[in-house]
C-alpha cells in the first residue's frame, strides 16, 4: 500500500490498524478449523511496516511517518501478544517512506538569467508585507522580488510498486500554484504533464498518476481526497480522460462533497473522496443528507445509489459531455464575479477613498449573504 503524499504518516498508521485487525480475523478462524499448518504458512507474509510505502517531500515529517508505523506496529504486537518480546532488531529500517517529490521529478534548479547573464526576478507575491502609513495596516510589499527558478528536464516522477493507493494531497487550487510553489516549479510540473492542460488543481496531479498506474495493472486500487472541486470543468477533463481511455476506469465509489477539518490550519472545508478500479463496473455514489458537529470534526449522513459513476460525479445522464445551445448565445451573463480577495476593502480602507471617490466605492453582496 502507498502513501505518495503521506506527510507525518497518518492514512499509513490507520491501514496498518486496520489490516492487522483483518489479519487477526483471519488468524482466529485459521483456530477455529484447527488449521496449523496455515499459520506456518502466514509466516514471513504477516502485515509489518514493510508493506505501507510513502512519499512526503518534507525531510522531517518522512522521519515521524516511518516511527509512527513503528508505533502502531509495536502498540498492536503488546496488544496482542503481551509482554512477549518482538523480533530483534525491533525497529528494521525498510526505507519505505521516501523524501523527495511525488510527482515531479527533474536533474537540477537554476536561476533564470536574462541576456546579461543577470538574474530574472518576480515579485514574491503576498510573501512580503509592508506598514500602510495612513492606517498602520499590513500590504503586500511592490518592491519584493525573488528569483525565478529554472528547473532541467522536469518530467513526471515515478512511483514504487504497490497493490493500493490512498492519499490526502496538497489542497492548491490552480490559480495559488505560482504563489504557492514558485513559478519555476509551475512551469516545470505543466511541462512534464502537458496532456493535463494548465487550468487543474495541484491534487488532480496525484489523481492522474493513481488512475494511470490502475488502468495499466500497475495497482489495483486507489482511493483518494480531494477538493471538492474536482467537478469543475479543469478538474473534470483530468476524470473524463480516464473514465473514457482504452483500457478505462471506473469509479467505485464517490462522494461529491463532505465536510472536512483541514489538519494543517483547522480551517473547514469541502472534499470529495474517489474510488477507482479498471475496468467497466457501477459504483456507489454518496451524497451527504445531514451534518452535524462532532468530537473530531464535522460528522455526515449520507444516502447511497449505485450505477455508473459519471466525471462530474453524479450517475444518470452525463452532463460532462452536454454542448452549448447555439439559440442561448451572447442571451445571459455570468453576473458580477471579484475574481480575487484584492477588490474587497476594509472599513477602513473604504473610508480612505470615499470623499475622493465616492462613485466607485460601494457596498457588496454575495449570494450567501443574501440566504443568511
Amino acid at each position: 500500500m502507498l502513501d505518495p503524499a503521506c506527510g507525518s504518516g497518518n492514512f499509513l498508521y490507520v491501514a496498518l490498524e486496520q489490516m492487522k485487525r483483518l489479519e487477526g480475523e483471519v488468524l482466529n478462524f485459521l483456530d477455529e478449523l484447527g488449521d496449523t499448518q496455515g499459520r506456518l504458512d502466514l509466516a514471513g507474509v504477516s502485515v509489518d511496516p514493510h508493506q505501507l510505502l510513502g512519499i512526503e517531500i518534507n525531510p522531517r515529517a518522512a522521519a515521524v511517518a516511518e516511527m509512527v508505523l513503528w508505533i502502531g506496529y509495536l502498540q498492536w504486537h503488546y496488544r496482542a501478544r503481551g509482554n512477549v518480546i518482538p523480533p530483534l532488531p525491533v525497529l528494521k529500517d525498510f526505507h519505505n517512506i521516501e523524501c523527495r517529490d511525488a510527482v515531479l521529478a527533474y536533474d537540477r534548479v537554476e536561476y533564470e538569467t536574462d541576456e546579461n547573464g543577470r538574474p530574472v526576478t518576480r515579485w514574491d507575491g503576498w510573501t512580503t508585507r509592508k506598514t500602510r502609513p495612513v492606517t498602520g495596516l499590513g500590504v503586500p510589499d511592490e518592491r519584493a522580488q525573488v528569483p525565478v527558478e529554472k528547473y532541467i528536464n522536469p518530467r513526471a516522477a515515478a512511483w514504487p510498486p504497490a497493490d493500493f493507493v490512498i492519499s490526502n494531497p496538497p489542497f492548491i487550487g490552480t490559480k495559488r500554484m505560482r504563489a504557492a510553489l514558485g513559478h519555476g516549479y509551475t512551469e516545470a510540473l505543466r511541462h512534464a504533464y502537458s496532456d493535463l492542460g494548465d487550468g487543474c488543481d495541484f491534487v488532480m496531479y496525484w489523481w492522474d498518476k493513481a488512475a494511470r498506474l490502475v488502468r495499466s495493472g500497475g495497482a489495483r486500487t486507489f482511493g483518494l481526497i480531494t477538493t471538492n472541486s474536482i467537478r469543475q470543468s479543469f478538474n473534470r477533463k483530468v476524470v473524463d480522460k480516464h473514465l473514457d481511455a482504452k483500457p478505462c476506469l471506473s469509479l467505485a465509489l464517490a462522494t461529491p462533497d463532505h465536510p472536512w477539518v483541514d489538519a494543517a490550519d483547522g480551517a473547514a472545508v469541502r472534499i470529495a473522496m474517489t474510488v477507482g478500479v479498471a475496468g467497466i463496473h457501477p459504483g456507489v455514489l454518496q451524497a451527504v443528507i445531514n451534518e452535524q458537529a462532532g468530537p473530531d470534526g464535522a460528522m455526515a449522513d449520507v444516502a447511497s445509489r449505485t450505477g455508473s459513476i459519471n466525471a462530474d460525479l453524479s450517475i444518470g445522464a452525463n452532463l460532462a459531455h452536454a454542448s452549448t445551445l447555439a439559440s442561448n448565445a451572447d442571451i445571459s451573463g455570468m453576473g458580477v464575479a471579484l475574481h480575487g480577495a484584492g477588490f474587497i476593502l476594509a472599513e477602513v480602507e473604504a473610508a480612505e477613498i470615499r470623499p475622493h471617490g465616492a462613485a466607485v466605492v460601494r457596498g457588496y453582496v454575495g449570494g450567501k449573504d443574501l440566504l443568511q
